[in-house]
């Protein structure tokens, strides 16, 4: 595993994770390390059955996993609000965030609160559970030695390879007019690595890091299937060689786990299958365009709640 290191033996007995989108992909694959190495980790997922069966083949491999689901649609601001407000009401403490969950080229379509749905799902879910999360984070901060305390936004390099030259159009967020599937995806993706750059200028006591995860086997690719028909026979060239989801989050277990990272040279990092910490693309390294877009997520969010 390259640079797996320690954190493929790192024991997290009592820390609590929450992992989006937990029960299926690279998700799942970051489910059952992180409760393999001790973790107390809430699969934060729209279905209760399918995160049963997932619960149940977790337990099957490790008995004593200790394993919850936490009913959350990223795509539903609401329900965004009323998962962090469950797990505050289970949880005094959080040490890992991964936000995971998420569609890919999926076709125009916007949520009920007017959201296109990648940048919904994607990203705007994530920062809004982030952000009720941060009091619990925080706190958490207190009692941990430094770095403890991690976010980590799984990402993609389609956040230089497939995102505007430009970086966040602002004037258009939802990409709806003159823009591809794949375009929105790098977008949002985008989104998640600016996310965590601002979320390490704003909160020096969290870790906070984006990593693109490498070609991983898992049902992302369904959303290219249906949106580019050639996609069919590039599909086995693209994931020719690629792990499945297990094999898959090793890179987001070191993102979590680490202790080669380190806040003072670390936090707001990019990182690159496995453990490497790498250059993102010029827009994802815009200070500027960082904290613009934290501004201007507040409001939309803000505006959203009923």
């Amino acid at each position: 595993m390259g640079a797996n290191l320690e954190s493929s033996t790192c024991d997290l007995s009592g820390k609590v994770a929450i992992v989006t989108g937990g029960h299926t992909g690279l998700g799942f694959g970051t489910s059952v390390e992180l409760a393999k190495r001790g973790a107390r980790v809430y699969i934060a997922s729209r279905s209760a059955s399918k995160t049963e069966e997932s619960k149940n083949e977790i337990r099957q491999e490790f008995p004593a996993a200790d394993v919850h689901f936490l009913p959350l649609d990223l795509a539903d601001l609401d329900s965004v609000r009323q998962a962090a407000e469950k797990f505050a009401q289970h949880e005094s403490a959080l040490h890992i965030l991964v936000n995971n969950a998420g569609v890919m080229c999926v076709p125009y379509e916007e949520t009920k609160d007017g959201s296109e749905m990648q940048l919904a799902v994607n990203y705007l879910g994530h920062f809004l559970l982030t952000k009720l999360l941060l009091p619990t984070l925080l706190n958490t901060t207190e009692s941990v030695p430094e770095g403890t305390v991690r976010i980590v936004n799984v990402s993609s390099d389609g956040h230089a390879k497939l995102a505007p030259k430009q970086g966040i159009i602002f004037s258009d967020m939802n990409m709806k007019k003159d823009f591809s599937v794949w375009a929105r995806y790098g977008h949002s993706k985008l989104a998640n690595v600016l996310h965590a750059k601002e979320l390490a200028t704003r909160y020096s006591k969290i870790m906070s890091l984006s990593l693109h995860p490498g070609t991983v086997k898992t049902g992302l690719s369904q959303g290219p299937l249906s949106s580019t028909p050639l996609y069919r026979f590039i599909k086995p060239l693209v994931e020719l060689g690629a792990p499945g989801p297990r094999e898959g989050a090793r890179s987001i277990i070191y993102a979590a786990t680490s202790t080669s990272l380190t806040i003072e040279r670390d936090n707001g990092a990019y990182i690159l299958p496995i453990g490497k910490v790498a250059v993102a693309s010029q827009a994802a390294r815009d200070p500027k365009m960082a904290h613009d877009l934290w501004d201007w997520t507040e409001r939309k969010t803000e505006s959203l709640e009923h």
